[in-house]
């Protein structure tokens, strides 16, 4: 089933051509008779669109409710029923049941669809236009300064478990400006402690 923007003129185009639609809301269209539970069409209404039934050959709904329906005759039914906000603006739409599907609608769907696929085309083009075109300083530039923080050095002092830990983390690559290498730096430590038992002794 298509898919399209509530208000957009592609939903105009898909009822004017009695077409079956979802949109990214509530307002959709289906072929036939529809009656979901749940729905809220008032009494007279819900027995006038039982009693069409048969001869119904479109359904447009909000939410769960049929808010208009297409005779096989042609005649094209809208119960004058006030519902909510949103479900009144879908109702707005219903006057498309009434246009031709080949006049001014079915135009402005079309251009509606030229934009759509000329700003999906800028919008793949924009990054390959933004890209350096020198990949090779572009990675350079990226590449994060390293550094050993602790590397040919003396034994630390201090509980074993937590030296192995120290010693563990010091002894391997990290970016200088990480944060991994500032608590374990000699500096912190000695802060976090008040002592200079934790620095390394050569």
């Amino acid at each position: 089933m298509k898919k399209f923007a509530t208000h957009s003129w592609a939903t105009r185009e898909a009822l004017a051509r009695r077409e079956p639609f979802g949109t990214y809301g509530a307002f959709h269209a289906v072929e036939g008779y529809h009656l979901q539970f749940g729905n809220r069409l008032p009494p007279h209404w819900l027995e006038q669109y039982i009693e069409d039934g048969a001869d119904i050959t479109y359904t447009v709904l909000s939410y769960r409710t049929p808010i208009a329906w297409v005779l096989r005759c042609g005649a094209v039914v809208i119960p004058d029923v006030k519902y909510s906000r949103t479900t009144s603006g879908h109702q707005e739409l219903l006057h498309a049941l009434s246009e031709t599907a080949e006049g001014p609608l079915a135009i402005a769907a079309q251009e509606e669809r030229q934009k759509a696929r000329e700003r999906a085309t800028r919008l793949r083009q924009a990054p390959a236009a933004s890209a350096p075109c020198d990949q090779a300083v572009a990675i350079a530039a990226e590449e994060p300064a390293w550094c050993v923080v602790r590397e040919g050095a003396g034994a630390l002092e201090g509980p074993p478990d937590i030296v192995a830990r120290i010693d563990d983390v010091l002894s391997r690559r990290v970016p200088v400006n990480s944060g991994e290498a500032a608590i374990y730096s000699a500096e912190y430590l000695e802060r976090k402690h008040g002592t200079r038992d934790w620095q390394e002794v050569a």
